[in-house]
Protein backbone atom coordinates (compact mmCIF):
# COMPACT_ATOMS: atom_id res chain seq x y z
CA UNK A 1 0.00 0.00 0.00
CA UNK A 2 1.65 3.31 -0.77
CA UNK A 3 1.97 6.12 1.03
CA UNK A 4 -0.92 8.81 0.94
CA UNK A 5 0.47 12.67 2.06
CA UNK A 6 -2.80 14.64 3.09
CA UNK A 7 -2.74 18.07 4.52
CA UNK A 8 -5.35 19.61 6.69
CA UNK A 9 -5.78 22.87 5.59
CA UNK A 10 -7.37 26.16 6.81
CA UNK A 11 -6.54 28.06 3.70
CA UNK A 12 -6.02 26.65 0.25
CA UNK A 13 -6.95 29.92 -1.59
CA UNK A 14 -7.18 33.80 -1.90
CA UNK A 15 -10.04 34.83 0.68
CA UNK A 16 -11.69 36.03 -2.41
CA UNK A 17 -11.96 32.88 -4.11
CA UNK A 18 -12.77 30.34 -1.08
CA UNK A 19 -12.80 29.17 2.69
CA UNK A 20 -10.73 32.40 4.06
CA UNK A 21 -11.03 31.74 8.31
CA UNK A 22 -13.64 33.82 9.86
CA UNK A 23 -11.25 33.76 12.87
CA UNK A 24 -7.48 34.27 11.21
CA UNK A 25 -4.88 31.75 13.02
CA UNK A 26 -1.04 33.16 13.92
CA UNK A 27 0.77 32.56 10.88
CA UNK A 28 -1.61 31.90 8.17
CA UNK A 29 -1.91 34.56 4.80
CA UNK A 30 -5.06 35.15 3.49
CA UNK A 31 -3.71 36.84 1.11
CA UNK A 32 -0.65 35.38 -0.72
CA UNK A 33 0.01 33.58 -3.91
CA UNK A 34 -1.43 30.46 -2.91
CA UNK A 35 -0.70 28.79 -6.60
CA UNK A 36 2.36 29.32 -5.85
CA UNK A 37 2.42 27.25 -2.23
CA UNK A 38 0.19 24.29 -3.55
CA UNK A 39 3.06 23.80 -6.09
CA UNK A 40 5.49 23.38 -3.73
CA UNK A 41 3.59 21.02 -1.23
CA UNK A 42 3.97 18.51 -4.47
CA UNK A 43 7.98 18.19 -3.38
CA UNK A 44 6.54 16.52 -0.15
CA UNK A 45 3.51 14.53 -2.46
CA UNK A 46 0.64 16.19 -0.78
CA UNK A 47 -2.01 14.10 -2.47
CA UNK A 48 -5.04 15.40 -0.42
CA UNK A 49 -6.75 18.03 1.19
CA UNK A 50 -8.86 18.45 3.97
CA UNK A 51 -10.43 21.69 4.58
CA UNK A 52 -12.00 22.89 7.17
CA UNK A 53 -15.75 22.99 6.78
CA UNK A 54 -17.41 23.82 10.15
CA UNK A 55 -15.67 25.17 13.33
CA UNK A 56 -17.48 24.92 16.79
CA UNK A 57 -15.78 28.32 17.72
CA UNK A 58 -18.02 29.52 14.74
CA UNK A 59 -21.25 27.69 15.44
CA UNK A 60 -21.71 26.98 11.86
CA UNK A 61 -20.35 25.44 8.37
CA UNK A 62 -18.26 27.16 6.29
CA UNK A 63 -20.37 29.05 2.89
CA UNK A 64 -20.49 25.55 0.76
CA UNK A 65 -20.25 27.65 -2.40
CA UNK A 66 -16.89 28.98 -1.37
CA UNK A 67 -15.87 25.27 -0.25
CA UNK A 68 -16.97 23.97 -3.28
CA UNK A 69 -14.80 26.34 -4.98
CA UNK A 70 -11.86 25.38 -2.82
CA UNK A 71 -12.53 21.86 -4.19
CA UNK A 72 -12.72 22.60 -7.59
CA UNK A 73 -9.84 24.34 -7.41
CA UNK A 74 -7.72 21.68 -6.20
CA UNK A 75 -8.49 18.76 -8.07
CA UNK A 76 -7.97 20.77 -11.06
CA UNK A 77 -4.28 20.52 -9.94
CA UNK A 78 -4.93 16.38 -9.34
CA UNK A 79 -5.90 16.54 -5.61
CA UNK A 80 -8.31 14.82 -3.72
CA UNK A 81 -10.11 16.88 -1.76
CA UNK A 82 -12.56 16.31 1.28
CA UNK A 83 -13.69 17.54 4.41
CA UNK A 84 -12.82 18.20 8.48
CA UNK A 85 -15.11 19.31 11.05
CA UNK A 86 -14.75 20.39 14.86
CA UNK A 87 -17.92 19.76 16.13
CA UNK A 88 -17.64 19.90 19.78
CA UNK A 89 -14.82 22.40 20.68
CA UNK A 90 -11.64 22.49 22.68
CA UNK A 91 -11.28 23.43 25.90
CA UNK A 92 -11.13 27.39 25.70
CA UNK A 93 -11.67 29.83 29.10
CA UNK A 94 -12.02 32.48 26.74
CA UNK A 95 -15.22 31.22 25.10
CA UNK A 96 -18.15 31.50 27.49
CA UNK A 97 -20.44 32.44 25.04
CA UNK A 98 -21.62 29.08 22.67
CA UNK A 99 -22.27 30.59 19.26
CA UNK A 100 -24.85 27.76 18.25
CA UNK A 101 -28.32 28.05 18.58
CA UNK A 102 -29.42 25.27 21.37
CA UNK A 103 -26.15 24.02 22.69
CA UNK A 104 -25.06 24.04 25.90
CA UNK A 105 -21.69 23.77 27.94
CA UNK A 106 -20.46 20.26 28.59
CA UNK A 107 -20.38 20.41 32.92
CA UNK A 108 -17.44 19.25 34.67
CA UNK A 109 -17.34 16.63 37.76
CA UNK A 110 -17.17 19.84 40.12
CA UNK A 111 -20.22 21.51 38.53
CA UNK A 112 -18.31 24.35 36.32
CA UNK A 113 -18.82 24.94 32.35
CA UNK A 114 -15.85 23.03 30.22
CA UNK A 115 -16.12 26.88 28.73
CA UNK A 116 -15.39 25.71 24.81
CA UNK A 117 -17.16 22.50 25.06
CA UNK A 118 -20.44 21.75 23.72
CA UNK A 119 -22.55 18.70 25.64
CA UNK A 120 -22.97 16.28 22.37
CA UNK A 121 -27.23 16.48 22.62
CA UNK A 122 -29.81 16.64 19.85
CA UNK A 123 -29.12 20.29 18.83
CA UNK A 124 -25.83 19.64 18.23
CA UNK A 125 -26.07 16.65 16.20
CA UNK A 126 -28.88 17.97 14.07
CA UNK A 127 -26.50 21.07 12.88
CA UNK A 128 -23.88 18.37 12.05
CA UNK A 129 -26.15 16.32 10.37
CA UNK A 130 -27.41 19.13 8.23
CA UNK A 131 -23.54 20.46 7.51
CA UNK A 132 -22.79 16.61 6.38
CA UNK A 133 -25.88 17.01 4.43
CA UNK A 134 -24.27 19.61 3.08
CA UNK A 135 -20.85 18.31 2.30
CA UNK A 136 -22.52 15.27 0.79
CA UNK A 137 -24.85 17.40 -1.93
CA UNK A 138 -21.62 19.61 -2.49
CA UNK A 139 -19.47 16.25 -3.70
CA UNK A 140 -17.02 15.68 -0.74
CA UNK A 141 -17.01 12.08 -0.46
CA UNK A 142 -15.15 11.81 2.88
CA UNK A 143 -15.82 13.90 6.09
CA UNK A 144 -13.48 13.68 9.70
CA UNK A 145 -14.40 14.64 12.85
CA UNK A 146 -11.92 16.27 14.81
CA UNK A 147 -10.86 14.66 17.98
CA UNK A 148 -12.65 16.91 20.12
CA UNK A 149 -15.53 14.56 19.36
CA UNK A 150 -15.39 13.15 23.22
CA UNK A 151 -17.01 13.80 26.36
CA UNK A 152 -14.03 14.48 28.25
CA UNK A 153 -10.84 16.34 27.83
CA UNK A 154 -7.30 14.32 27.76
CA UNK A 155 -6.07 12.67 30.82
CA UNK A 156 -6.29 9.18 32.61
CA UNK A 157 -9.92 10.18 35.05
CA UNK A 158 -13.05 8.70 34.02
CA UNK A 159 -14.95 12.05 32.53
CA UNK A 160 -18.27 12.86 31.18
CA UNK A 161 -21.09 16.09 31.16
CA UNK A 162 -22.64 16.15 34.44
CA UNK A 163 -24.88 18.18 33.88
CA UNK A 164 -28.56 18.14 35.89
CA UNK A 165 -30.18 16.93 32.88
CA UNK A 166 -27.47 14.44 31.94
CA UNK A 167 -27.36 13.19 35.70
CA UNK A 168 -31.18 13.05 35.27
CA UNK A 169 -31.31 10.74 32.15
CA UNK A 170 -28.52 8.59 33.21
CA UNK A 171 -30.49 8.04 36.92
CA UNK A 172 -33.84 7.14 34.51
CA UNK A 173 -32.32 4.53 33.13
CA UNK A 174 -30.79 2.23 35.83
CA UNK A 175 -33.16 3.47 38.32
CA UNK A 176 -30.70 5.24 40.60
CA UNK A 177 -31.35 8.75 42.29
CA UNK A 178 -27.31 9.41 42.06
CA UNK A 179 -26.11 13.57 42.91
CA UNK A 180 -23.02 14.82 41.03
CA UNK A 181 -21.45 14.87 44.41
CA UNK A 182 -22.29 10.81 44.22
CA UNK A 183 -20.95 10.46 40.53
CA UNK A 184 -17.79 12.46 40.87
CA UNK A 185 -17.06 10.12 44.08
CA UNK A 186 -17.51 7.01 42.13
CA UNK A 187 -15.33 8.33 39.08
CA UNK A 188 -12.43 9.20 41.61
CA UNK A 189 -12.90 5.42 42.93
CA UNK A 190 -13.08 3.41 40.05
CA UNK A 191 -11.56 0.42 41.73
CA UNK A 192 -14.22 0.92 44.83
CA UNK A 193 -17.69 1.46 42.02
CA UNK A 194 -16.49 -0.42 39.04
CA UNK A 195 -19.62 -1.37 38.19
CA UNK A 196 -21.36 1.74 38.03
CA UNK A 197 -18.36 3.43 36.48
CA UNK A 198 -19.06 0.91 33.95
CA UNK A 199 -22.80 2.29 33.60
CA UNK A 200 -21.42 5.84 33.30
CA UNK A 201 -18.81 4.97 30.42
CA UNK A 202 -21.40 3.25 28.75
CA UNK A 203 -23.61 6.50 29.10
CA UNK A 204 -21.13 8.83 28.00
CA UNK A 205 -19.38 6.73 25.14
CA UNK A 206 -22.84 6.15 23.83
CA UNK A 207 -23.77 9.89 22.95
CA UNK A 208 -20.23 9.76 20.69
CA UNK A 209 -21.26 6.40 19.24
CA UNK A 210 -25.06 7.83 18.44
CA UNK A 211 -23.02 11.38 16.93
CA UNK A 212 -21.25 9.00 14.45
CA UNK A 213 -24.18 6.97 13.23
CA UNK A 214 -26.11 9.73 12.89
CA UNK A 215 -23.67 11.70 10.58
CA UNK A 216 -22.99 8.06 8.67
CA UNK A 217 -25.02 8.80 5.48
CA UNK A 218 -25.04 7.58 2.30
CA UNK A 219 -22.92 8.60 -0.24
CA UNK A 220 -20.30 9.96 2.35
CA UNK A 221 -17.53 8.22 4.46
CA UNK A 222 -17.59 9.42 8.02
CA UNK A 223 -14.41 9.25 10.46
CA UNK A 224 -13.42 9.99 14.11
CA UNK A 225 -10.45 11.35 14.65
CA UNK A 226 -9.22 10.15 18.42
CA UNK A 227 -7.01 12.04 20.77
CA UNK A 228 -3.50 10.25 22.52
CA UNK A 229 -4.81 7.45 24.51
CA UNK A 230 -8.62 8.25 24.10
CA UNK A 231 -10.97 5.69 25.02
CA UNK A 232 -14.33 4.58 26.78
CA UNK A 233 -12.58 6.75 30.17
CA UNK A 234 -13.12 10.09 27.31
CA UNK A 235 -16.41 8.75 25.84
CA UNK A 236 -14.74 6.93 22.44
CA UNK A 237 -15.63 3.30 22.27
CA UNK A 238 -13.81 2.38 19.60
CA UNK A 239 -15.25 -0.97 18.90
CA UNK A 240 -18.74 0.43 19.26
CA UNK A 241 -18.02 2.99 16.91
CA UNK A 242 -16.84 0.52 14.33
CA UNK A 243 -19.92 -1.93 15.16
CA UNK A 244 -22.40 1.43 13.92
CA UNK A 245 -20.56 2.49 11.25
CA UNK A 246 -18.40 -0.52 9.99
CA UNK A 247 -16.93 1.35 7.38
CA UNK A 248 -15.51 4.36 9.50
CA UNK A 249 -12.53 6.43 8.39
CA UNK A 250 -10.04 6.75 12.31
CA UNK A 251 -7.07 8.81 12.88
CA UNK A 252 -5.36 7.44 15.73
CA UNK A 253 -4.15 9.52 18.42
CA UNK A 254 -0.42 10.16 18.59
CA UNK A 255 0.34 13.11 20.64
CA UNK A 256 3.60 14.71 21.39
CA UNK A 257 3.59 17.65 19.14
CA UNK A 258 6.19 19.86 20.68
CA UNK A 259 10.20 18.79 20.87
CA UNK A 260 9.94 19.16 24.56
CA UNK A 261 7.61 15.93 24.35
CA UNK A 262 8.62 14.25 21.18
CA UNK A 263 12.66 14.15 21.69
CA UNK A 264 12.76 12.47 25.10
CA UNK A 265 13.23 8.39 24.37
CA UNK A 266 9.70 8.28 26.23
CA UNK A 267 8.03 10.29 24.47
CA UNK A 268 8.50 8.11 21.73
CA UNK A 269 7.41 5.16 23.20
CA UNK A 270 4.23 6.46 24.51
CA UNK A 271 2.84 7.91 20.74
CA UNK A 272 3.88 4.59 19.27
CA UNK A 273 1.71 2.90 22.27
CA UNK A 274 -1.48 4.95 21.72
CA UNK A 275 -0.83 4.43 17.79
CA UNK A 276 -0.67 0.64 18.22
CA UNK A 277 -3.42 0.59 20.87
CA UNK A 278 -5.82 2.49 17.82
CA UNK A 279 -4.54 0.59 15.22
CA UNK A 280 -4.85 -3.07 17.09
CA UNK A 281 -8.69 -2.04 17.53
CA UNK A 282 -9.39 -0.79 13.86
CA UNK A 283 -7.04 -3.37 12.25
CA UNK A 284 -7.75 -2.28 8.10
CA UNK A 285 -4.78 0.07 7.87
CA UNK A 286 -6.25 1.61 5.04
CA UNK A 287 -8.94 3.41 6.84
CA UNK A 288 -6.22 4.48 9.33
CA UNK A 289 -5.23 8.39 9.12
CA UNK A 290 -1.86 9.38 11.23
CA UNK A 291 -1.76 12.61 12.95
CA UNK A 292 1.24 14.48 12.61
CA UNK A 293 0.95 18.27 13.90
CA UNK A 294 3.19 21.01 15.66
CA UNK A 295 1.15 22.94 18.82
CA UNK A 296 2.23 24.86 19.88
CA UNK A 297 3.34 26.36 16.70
CA UNK A 298 6.68 26.38 16.08
CA UNK A 299 7.04 24.18 18.93
CA UNK A 300 8.60 20.93 16.92
CA UNK A 301 11.65 21.34 14.70
CA UNK A 302 10.55 20.24 11.35
CA UNK A 303 13.42 17.19 11.30
CA UNK A 304 11.03 16.15 14.25
CA UNK A 305 8.11 16.12 12.48
CA UNK A 306 9.81 14.07 9.76
CA UNK A 307 11.04 11.55 12.37
CA UNK A 308 7.05 11.55 13.54
CA UNK A 309 6.69 10.52 9.42
CA UNK A 310 9.11 7.75 9.56
CA UNK A 311 7.53 6.36 12.84
CA UNK A 312 4.40 6.42 11.95
CA UNK A 313 5.52 4.36 8.41
CA UNK A 314 7.63 1.99 10.34
CA UNK A 315 4.21 1.43 12.29
CA UNK A 316 2.33 0.66 9.43
CA UNK A 317 0.06 3.83 8.61
CA UNK A 318 0.46 4.63 4.98
CA UNK A 319 -2.08 7.80 5.21
CA UNK A 320 -0.13 10.30 6.61
CA UNK A 321 -1.99 13.38 7.78
CA UNK A 322 0.19 16.55 8.51
CA UNK A 323 -2.45 19.09 10.43
CA UNK A 324 -1.12 22.39 11.38
CA UNK A 325 -2.88 24.98 8.94
CA UNK A 326 0.62 27.05 9.46
CA UNK A 327 2.41 24.41 7.31
CA UNK A 328 0.99 26.24 3.91
CA UNK A 329 3.06 28.83 4.70
CA UNK A 330 6.17 27.06 6.47
CA UNK A 331 8.14 25.67 3.58
CA UNK A 332 11.02 24.03 5.99
CA UNK A 333 8.45 21.54 7.36
CA UNK A 334 7.98 20.55 3.82
CA UNK A 335 11.82 19.94 2.85
CA UNK A 336 12.01 18.45 5.61
CA UNK A 337 8.94 15.89 4.80
CA UNK A 338 10.38 15.38 1.18
CA UNK A 339 13.91 14.50 2.22
CA UNK A 340 12.52 11.86 4.09
CA UNK A 341 10.01 10.03 2.09
CA UNK A 342 12.52 7.75 0.27
CA UNK A 343 12.99 5.95 3.41
CA UNK A 344 9.52 6.25 4.02
CA UNK A 345 9.01 4.47 0.78
CA UNK A 346 11.54 1.89 1.35
CA UNK A 347 9.97 1.32 4.57
CA UNK A 348 6.50 0.92 2.97
CA UNK A 349 7.64 -1.57 0.14
CA UNK A 350 8.63 0.72 -2.20
CA UNK A 351 6.87 3.71 -4.24
CA UNK A 352 3.43 2.90 -5.35
CA UNK A 353 3.14 -0.44 -3.11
Amino acid sequence: MKINVALLAEQVVAAGESDCPRRPLAGIDCTGDFDKKLRYLDKAEVSAYWLYGFRSAEGTMRDIGLLKAAKEKLERLGKEVYICCEPVGHPDPNQKVLPAKGWRYRINCDGTPDYGCADIEEPLVRDLVAATKAFRDAGFKKVFFDDDLRMGNWGTNIMGCFCEACIADFNRRHGARYTREDLLRFVQNPGEHAAICEQWMDFNCEKVTAFMKAVNLPGIQVGIMVMHNGDRKHGVDLPAILQAVPDCLVRVGEGHFDDASFDPAWGKEFLIQSMEMHKAIVKDVTRLYSENTVHPWPNLRPENMAKKFLIEVEHGLRNIMLMPPQLLDAPAYWEAIAAALPQAEAMAGGKGQ
